[in-house]
């Protein structure tokens, strides 16, 4: 018992000399970057020097393949410009959160003697750790849906305007400054991009990988062959594409319709059980009686 209340303490002493130590030694080095963390987004960005210091030791950065597939992501939320920036900002924040969790535990444990403090600290450890890269999945996966469901509406506008006679770029671009949500969003940037300079098919192209969902790829694909070839099959593919969107919408709605049935289960079923314990821990005690 004594030699575990004194390994506890040990531990505790190197992970708080440790804590310290990271804070101290590389505040300097990483201070432009945490000053230009947004503290609303993220609490105690002060603290991310820790976290820094964390990815070097842990030689962490943007060179693996998953790395790149998770910046990849984190462009779709964030643009292409800032995802490398926040590849670094969410791993920090992570290692910050986490690392000060299990430090805090860890002292908890030794000065109170309740080794199991530091059990806890591991398994919360954990879970703060991956909630920060669940918060970016929940954004990425809003996004996508928002998207899914604003492109049939979109395509129907789209197609009607070039079926009238209108050039896809104008078309294009009477359709984005007509929505405020995230697609649109982009189809005004797609738009700003080509008054900038970058040619058009490059402009769509960008636009497909901003979105990366795959049919929104497929209509930014489809179309550039299409205006390759002169767009004399565009409003054909558009009608068609539009009328496919329409059909997946309607099952989008039906799985998400499921989905929060399901999701329900589990507060009725903690509802239920909780009725049961009201009507039979009182029958129990008049019987006992």
């Amino acid at each position: 018992m004594e030699t575990g209340r004194i390994f506890i303490l040990v531990l505790a002493t190197v992970l708080v000399a440790v804590w310290i130590v990271l804070i101290r030694k590389y505040d300097g080095v990483y201070e432009t970057m945490v000053q230009s963390i947004d503290s609303k987004q993220y609490k105690y960005p002060e603290l991310f020097t820790i976290g820094f210091a964390l990815m070097k030791f842990f030689k962490i950065d943007s060179k693996s393949r998953r790395a790149r597939k998770r910046i990849k992501e984190i462009a779709e939320v964030q643009g292409k410009r800032y995802a490398e920036y926040y590849f670094y900002v969410i791993n920090a924040a992570k290692w910050t959160y986490g690392f000060t969790i299990l430090v805090f535990f860890v002292l908890l444990g030794a000065l109170g003697n309740a080794p199991i403090a530091a059990l806890l600290g591991i398994v919360l450890s954990g879970l703060v750790m991956w909630y920060v890269e669940e918060l970016l999945n929940d954004k990425l996966e809003e996004k996508r849906e928002e998207l899914l469901a604003d492109m049939p509406q979109m395509l129907s506008k789209l197609t009607l305007l070039v079926n009238s006679g209108m050039v896809v770029r104008e078309a294009w671009k009477k359709v984005a400054d007509g929505g405020e949500r995230e697609l649109y969003k982009e189809m005004q940037l797609t738009v700003q991009e080509m008054e900038n300079g970058i040619a058009e098919l490059e402009a769509y192209r960008n636009f497909a990988d901003r979105c990366a969902i795959k049919q929104i790829r497929r209509f930014a694909s489809t179309m550039i062959q299409n205006m390759q070839k002169g767009n004399a099959e565009i409003s054909y593919f558009l009608k068609e594409l539009s009328d496919e969107m329409w059909e997946e919408k309607k099952h989008l709605v039906k799985r998400k319709g499921e989905a929060a049935n399901s999701k329900l289960l589990i507060p009725t079923a903690m509802i239920f059980i909780g009725i049961l314990i009201m009507i039979m821990v009182p029958a129990f005690l008049s019987m006992n009686m």
